[in-house]
């Protein structure tokens, strides 16, 4: 069998996404019984307890497929953010609101922007489509630099992404800059808005997307249950965008995409703002415990508007490991300068903050 002639041209290329590791891994390595899984962003907490009843209350009903239009959640999603039921996609994390935009609408000879370093599905979904996806960098700070995106666009560019905060980065672009940016884009160009961590921002010059999204303009504004609501292991997200959009990610989408258990805990979590400002407000607690330390111990890093710290490190390979043996696990990105921490419980930060004590110590600064 010629295989290279059976698999499309396009995935020879491609990477597949690379989670972290593993807590048994880690576990078996350090010789540590408490793990603290760090690299994936996960809330530390569970779900809601609304969440996990909304559950429970489901899995009789596990026998039948799930409502295939989400009705309840969209109903729900629509009525809290104002706007119109058929201008909401839901899929299966916001990872698949972007694979099927991306079906939708990428072609080969097609272009999309983005900034770098950010979240790798965005490049990985334009290979996938035979679309060239240009990376722009960040700008001093770790932070977009709009203006040099929109001198990337051309006129085969169809998609810009913005990750706002920015993953790994932690960090965001401010409202006037975002409407500069949207001023000056080319009405050709769908502005794709990820706000995966956007609860997460206590920053008030954060432009919340949903301010500017009008049905018409091509805007499409990207959420997650996966992070301040916990509900990573259930896989599910959506998107606000034109009408015509939805319509079009109904075509390529999976039939009975979202499943039973998804639905009902993202519909149940939805009301508990007060659970969310309690997690946004230790979050940030806990992401000051860390700064204070960083500063202390000589640690660069970039103050961070998300459930994530980005620090800087001439030793990336060696402050990785080193917190391995620590039964920490951090996100690295192989021999860049720079590793991603997740924000824990109050005593996961305390080991943190204990590990890095040790680590500065053993290798004379990082």
């Amino acid at each position: 069998m010629d295989w290279e002639a059976l698999i499309r041209r396009e995935l020879g290329t491609m990477v597949p996404y690379t989670p972290g590791l593993r807590e048994e891994e880690v576990r078996e390595r350090s010789g540590k019984d408490r793990i603290l899984k760090l690299s994936s962003n996960e809330h530390p907490d569970g779900p809601f307890p609304s969440a996990i009843s909304a559950i429970e209350a489901e899995l009789p009903e596990l026998n039948r497929y799930p409502d295939g239009s989400c009705r309840a959640l969209v109903d729900s999603l629509a009525e809290r953010l104002r706007v119109s039921p058929d201008q909401i996609a839901v899929g299966s994390g916001s990872n698949e609101v972007i694979r099927v935009l991306s079906q939708a609408l990428l072609e080969p000879g097609d272009e999309i922007v983005f900034a770098w370093p950010s979240f790798i599905v965005y490049q990985m979904m334009a290979q996938l489509f035979g679309a060239t996806a240009l990376k722009v960098p960040l700008a001093p700070g770790e932070v977009h630099d709009l203006p040099a995106m929109l001198a990337a666009i051309t006129d085969k560019t169809k998609i810009v992404y913005l990750c706002n905060p920015n993953n790994p980065t932690g960090t965001i672009y401010h409202r006037a800059e975002f409407e500069e940016f949207l001023a000056a884009v080319p009405p050709h160009v769908l502005v794709v808005v990820d706000e995966a961590y956007f609860e997460f921002v206590t920053d008030p010059e954060y432009p919340d997307a949903l301010e500017y999204f009008d049905g018409i303009r091509p805007l499409v504004v990207l959420r997650t249950f996966s992070k301040i609501y916990s509900l990573a292991g259930l896989r599910i997200g959506y998107g606000v965008m034109p009408k015509v959009l939805v319509e079009a990610v109904h075509k390529v989408r999976e039939p009975f995409n979202v499943n039973s258990i998804a639905q009902v805990a993202a519909l149940a979590s939805l009301a508990d703002d007060k659970e969310v400002e309690r997690r946004r407000s230790e979050n940030q607690e806990q992401k000051t415990y860390i700064y204070s330390t960083f500063d202390r111990l000589g640690v660069r890093y970039v103050p961070s508007e998300t459930n994530f710290v980005y620090f800087m490190t001439d030793k990336p390979v060696e402050v990785f490991d080193a917190l391995l043996l620590e039964g920490v696990i951090a996100r690295d990105f192989g021999t860049a300068p720079a590793l991603r921490l997740g924000i824990g419980t109050p005593e996961d930060t305390k080991i943190v903050c204990e590990a890095f004590e040790r680590i500065v110590a053993s290798l004379g600064g990082i």
